[in-house]
C-alpha cells in the first residue's frame, strides 16, 4: 500500500469481515491515494449488493487506533472512501469482456 499510486479495493462478501483486508484498508485509508472500488454483485460469485457491503463495514471496521492508522475515524470515515467519495464500478461477467481481458 504505501508504495501504491492508487489503492484498489475488490468488495465482495466478507470483505470487512477479514482482518487481512482492513488491515489493508486502513493503511489505504492513512495514505490519502484515491481509492478504486469494484463491486462483485453476482450473488453467486460471492458478490453483494450495496447496501448489504455498508451494513458488513459498519459491523466490522470497528478497530480503535489500528496500527495501519491510528487516527482512524471509524466505519463512516470507511463508508464515506469507499463508497461515497470512489463510486463502486460493478464488475462485469460477460463472456465478450472476459476473453478480451484474457488476450495477450
Amino acid at each position: 500500500v504505501a508504495d501504491s499510486a492508487t489503492f484498489i479495493v475488490f468488495l465482495s462478501v466478507g470483505y470487512f469481515r477479514s482482518f487481512n483486508c482492513r488491515r489493508e484498508l486502513y493503511a489505504g485509508l492513512a495514505s490519502k491515494r484515491p481509492f478504486i472500488v469494484v463491486h462483485e454483485a453476482d450473488v453467486a460469485k460471492g458478490g453483494a449488493s450495496i447496501e448489504a457491503l455498508k451494513a458488513e463495514c459498519r459491523e466490522s471496521c470497528v478497530e480503535v487506533s489500528p496500527p495501519a492508522y491510528p487516527s482512524y475515524g471509524g466505519p463512516e470515515e470507511a463508508l464515506v472512501r469507499v463508497f461515497d467519495k470512489a463510486k463502486p464500478i460493478v464488475w462485469v461477467r460477460v463472456h465478450d469482456f472476459q476473453v478480451e481481458s484474457l488476450k495477450e
